[in-house]
């Protein structure tokens, strides 16, 4: 049985791994088939093709993490081989990555408004360590030592009311079907943390025209049947992933849950 995992994320957005550290992961753990999906970047997509070789016996799917919103929250919808130089595709990545980082922005000044030793311009001067994961604003105010770690650095952000403007979900999901590609809603226990989303909301995604869900996760816990079920009642591909970020969030680790390419209903994507 081909090993599976379709949701991945390395240092082009907020993973520590670059692609060969990936792909010797990937190996050691016996995994076949695979996608990087990298918040609203295809920056390793071309890195990952250019270091596979024959021998590896890997199956590449190109992915993609787009980001909308919805009901006042960050949604996440797994795009897959979509066309890598549609320009449509590349303007929203753009435009979603210039507002998270202008909020990241907004974010510094507010924080140099409540904590001592924090400044815009300071901010800017801030290096980066992408191999760290996560991001900038992040591991500044972390290294600071003013927040701890990342919840309390996300909870410091929520209470700020600060937050990045996002496109529709209907605008995101035109652009990327328009890419020629195929959408998945990710993770969609994800604001649904001890149970699953509802039948209503699941078939709005349906409407608005996905091609799938992402059944498999570490946020769906016995949540798995439910979307599989759903998915075969509507017509939708069945995918899964481990959300890993390399070693940012150790609790996520590749290829778990463990799924094989008989538990999922890809084909369409291995054309």
């Amino acid at each position: 049985m081909k090993k599976v995992d379709m949701h991945m994320h390395t240092i082009a957005s907020d993973g520590t791994w670059d692609v060969t550290e990936l792909k010797n992961e990937l190996m050691k753990n016996k995994i076949d088939i695979f996608s990087i999906t990298d918040h609203d970047s295809i920056e390793n997509i071309k890195n990952m093709h250019d270091i596979l070789k024959d021998k590896d016996n890997l199956i590449f799917i190109p992915g993609a993490e787009l980001s909308a919103e919805y009901k006042g929250k960050e949604y996440h919808l797994n795009l897959y081989n979509y066309d890598i130089n549609n320009k449509n595709l590349l303007q929203l990545m753009k435009w979603t990555n210039q507002n998270k980082l202008s909020s990241n922005i907004d974010y510094i000044n507010y924080a140099a408004n409540k904590y001592d030793n924090v400044s815009a311009e300071d901010f800017e001067r801030y290096e980066e360590d992408r191999k760290r994961g996560g991001w900038k604003s992040a591991n500044y105010m972390i290294d600071k030592g003013i927040h701890k770690d990342i919840p309390e650095h996300l909870k410091d952000v929520y209470e700020s009311g600060l937050k990045a403007k996002l496109k529709s979900p209907e605008e995101v999901i035109n652009i990327a079907k328009k890419s020629g590609g195929k959408i998945f809603l990710a993770h969609p226990s994800y604001h649904y943390k001890d149970t699953v989303m509802p039948l209503d909301e699941l078939k709005y995604w349906v409407e608005l025209g996905i091609d799938g869900i992402e059944c498999y996760s570490p946020y769906n816990k016995d949540g798995a049947e439910y979307y599989i079920d759903f998915c075969k009642k509507n017509n939708l591909m069945i995918s899964g992933g481990s959300d890993c970020h390399g070693n940012f969030i150790p609790s996520r680790k590749i290829g778990i849950p463990n799924v094989s390419l008989d538990d999922l209903d890809i084909k369409k994507l291995m054309e």
